[in-house]
């Protein structure tokens, strides 16, 4: 097609030349415009269609389980960035003896802390209970103190706590109130390395002992009969109290160290000893539970120090609210057969001022005339 265009230009150009002059030419006519190349219509979208619905939200229990795992993985990483992730930013934090943060800075500095003074710590659950957007988690953590904290300096032993912690979730499974119960007076002591500190707990190997509620009248009833508790202590009368255990009853702390006390007569001794602590001890119930075959009941005591309560003695100083969970099955009688009790002595003696005194806050030596105190020992 190319050749052919140029030969018709070509014998144009030659004709014009050699006509005579004068004589008018008619004017070249341009060749016509190629036709238009056609493309292919686009159809327009069928009228009536909407975009695709975004996927569903998962289920609650699953974003909590989201949660739950950032923390242990971020913790045994000693990453407080990772377990940031699963707080919200106004996050309640209530270390019961330690005070409360709220926000989600806060939570992560207090991991941070803990990481400068443990550089190996490590945590397992054991057994967790799970109701709606409540979790409460039964946790072990343990490590070396490798490094110096509160003026004691690091002793390079393993030091860790039994932890009770109770957990409410928002709606995207994100922690946004936690109440955490621990011995952080035998943690000083392991810190401190004194003789008679609570022995270092060994983290869980297995899978963690799981319940979740199923909402049914008698499992809700539960909570209520966990309740009784505190009506049966607030009576002053070590008699009805102790009348409500199982011949076999089995009674563990987690401020002692030790294990479960079993049977009625010892349990009797204990609880004895404890109302002669708090002759007008009064129990407030804040929460109650129950969920599958367990009634838990966080509650807190007000009352009077007047008895020895351990190695403590008595000041005659009023607490106010020392906050404790119990964990409570009962027995086919309804008399209670297994519990589990969980504080922080700290708070307890914070409230009746007896808090022992750190190497930090010990007082120097005088100062002599005419110089200054002399510094503390390293």
């Amino acid at each position: 097609m190319r050749s052919n265009l140029l030969a018709a230009l070509l014998t144009t150009a030659t004709l014009a030349v050699t006509a005579c002059a004068g004589e008018p030419q008619a004017p070249l006519t341009p060749p016509p415009p190629p036709a238009p190349v056609e493309t292919a219509a686009v159809a327009p979208p069928p009228s009536g269609l909407t975009p695709p619905a975004p996927p569903p939200k998962p289920p609650l229990a699953d974003l909590i389980e989201s949660s739950l795992t950032a923390t242990r993985e971020g913790f045994n990483a000693h990453d407080p960035a990772k377990m940031a992730t699963a707080v919200t930013d106004d996050v309640a934090v209530f270390d019961y003896g330690h005070g409360e943060t709220h926000s989600k800075a806060d939570f992560q500095n207090g991991m941070a802390q803990l990481f400068s003074f443990v550089g190996d710590a490590k945590f397992a659950p054991s057994r967790v209970w799970k109701k709606g957007d409540v979790v409460i988690l039964e946790l072990t953590w343990a490590g070396t103190m490798t490094g110096d904290v509160m003026g004691m300096k690091a002793t390079h032993k393993p030091v860790g706590q039994v932890r009770l912690h109770v957990c409410w979730f928002n709606d995207d499974g994100l922690i946004k109130e936690l109440h955490e119960y621990a011995d952080d007076a035998g943690l000083m002591a392991q810190m401190q390395n004194k003789k008679g500190a609570p022995p270092v707990p060994m983290l869980p190997t297995n899978p963690p002992e799981v319940h979740v509620a199923a909402g049914t009248p008698e499992q809700d009833k539960l909570g209520d009969w966990a309740k009784g508790m505190d009506d049966a202590f607030n009576k002053d009368d070590a008699k009805a109290v102790v009348a409500g255990l199982a011949d076999d009853a089995d009674y563990w702390l987690n401020t002692t160290g030790m294990p479960a006390t079993r049977g009625k007569k010892d349990l009797a001794k204990e609880l004895q000893a404890f109302l002669k602590a708090f002759p007008d001890q009064k129990w407030t119930t804040t929460n109650a539970w129950g969920i599958d075959g367990f009634g838990i009941l966080e509650h807190s005591m007000s009352g009077t120090f007047k008895g020895p309560l351990g190695p403590v003695r008595p000041n005659g100083k009023k607490v106010t609210a020392w906050h404790w969970v119990d964990i409570t099955q009962p027995a086919a009688d309804g008399k209670l057969q297994h519990g589990w009790g969980y504080a922080n002595p700290m708070e307890l003696l914070a409230q009746a001022g007896a808090l022992p005194v750190t190497p930090s806050e010990k007082p120097t030596k005088a100062p002599s005339k005419g110089g200054p105190a002399p510094a503390p020992k390293k």
